[in-house]
């Protein structure tokens, strides 16, 4: 019985040494934390567009030690945020189990867009690595570096080409050339008057008082479409002008200087006759106004106070729906008076400046005003 008890004890506290010699075993802590060593605190960084390919900075940072070998990968995140905001609102730049991250000018630019930094304006920012391994332990900052950094505008600009020509409201003086806008990739367009008629032309030039580069056309080139030449310098012979349509009317002029086409068509959608305008009162060829906006229409054209007076239809060749004035219309501005339909009188016409002259004419065909102002 004695052996028994004997060897039930001895058992006992075999167990509870064993049991001991397993709590005791290997604890994970931090010896030291990662600390990042490029760049460092001040350094200052001006980008530009025509570096956004090349590297901004290669970042680099000290491993986090810890109190055991052989543990699983670190994972390192290099976060950026505004100095001041205390990491409130990190932007990420980086997660990677590596000790250095290679950023490119343009990828760090997009950043601090997205971040809302004004371009051309320095701002000063905040670096750290934040440092884990698998949430074994909680998370381990590293020293904080500031940076000033000058972000870039990455809006396009496309600088614009102009329109000239005898068949232009500018003529050939090529410093009041009409500029034409952007659309996209090489297309450039613009909705002004063109002057019909055999000898009169357009062309197109990249800057305002220069002959070169421009864009004309070639033998095979109509007053509706046809290719564009383009001339590069004052070395180059000139192409021919673009013809103009044959009749006078208000048009859009798409030039493509990528793919070297152009297209001229009438554009309106309501119409402007009278016997001050260039058209008389046939209105079969009533001039196009552009829509400017939802019932508001413009058009700048010459006006002859010769032929007195002018209106507004609705259709070309038709006289309804037509727009007028009332007694109050003056030469300057008035309502406007609706015709829906034949069966309805004519409204009084409106009458013309007292001088001859260019004028662009703004209706409202919704609030029922015009405006005419000299230009």
């Amino acid at each position: 019985m004695k052996n028994i008890k004997f060897l039930m004890g001895l058992t006992l506290a075999v167990g509870l040494f064993a049991c001991k010699n397993e709590d005791a075993g290997p604890i994970l802590t931090l010896n030291s934390p990662p600390a990042i060593t490029v760049p460092t605190s001040g350094t200052s960084y001006i980008l530009s567009a025509d570096m956004q390919d090349a590297i901004f900075e290669t970042f680099t940072w000290t491993g986090a030690g810890f109190s055991l070998k052989n543990v699983a990968q670190t994972t390192y995140k290099l976060q950026m945020d505004l100095q001041g905001n205390d990491f409130a609102s990190p932007v990420l730049l980086s997660a990677t189990n590596d000790l250095n991250y290679e950023m490119t000018v343009g990828a760090m630019n997009s950043k601090l867009l997205l971040m809302g930094i004004v371009p051309g304006e320095a701002a000063t920012l905040e670096l750290r690595i934040v440092a884990n391994i698998e949430d074994k332990l909680d998370d381990i900052f590293s020293n904080v570096v500031t940076i000033t950094v000058t972000p870039y505008s990455d809006e396009v600009t496309v600088k614009p080409i102009y329109m000239l020509g005898s068949a232009t409201l500018a003529g050939w003086d090529n410093t009041a050339a009409l500029e034409m806008t952007y659309v996209d990739g090489g297309r450039f367009e613009i909705v002004t008057t063109l002057t019909p008629g055999a000898g009169q032309f357009i062309k197109f030039i990249s800057s305002l008082g220069q002959w070169a580069p421009q864009w004309g056309t070639d033998a095979s080139g109509t007053a509706e479409n046809g290719v564009l030449v383009y001339r590069p310098t004052e070395s180059v012979p000139d192409p021919p002008a673009i013809p103009a349509p044959a009749i006078a009317s208000q048009f859009k002029i798409i030039a493509d200087t990528a793919l070297l086409t152009y297209e001229i068509f009438e554009y309106g959608d309501i119409w402007l006759l009278g016997g001050a305008t260039s058209v008389g009162w046939d209105n079969t060829l009533a001039l196009p106004m552009t829509k400017v906006a939802e019932g508001r229409y413009t058009i700048t054209t010459t006006l002859d106070p010769a032929g007195q007076f002018w209106k507004i239809i609705d259709e070309r060749g038709a006289w309804a729906p037509q727009w007028g004035t009332d007694a109050g219309g003056t030469a300057d501005s008035g309502n406007l008076v609706y015709r829906p339909d034949e069966a309805t009188p004519d409204p009084p016409a409106i009458p013309a400046p007292a001088a001859q002259g260019l004028y662009k004419i703004d209706v409202d065909i919704v609030a029922l005003t015009y405006t005419v102002t000299p230009q």
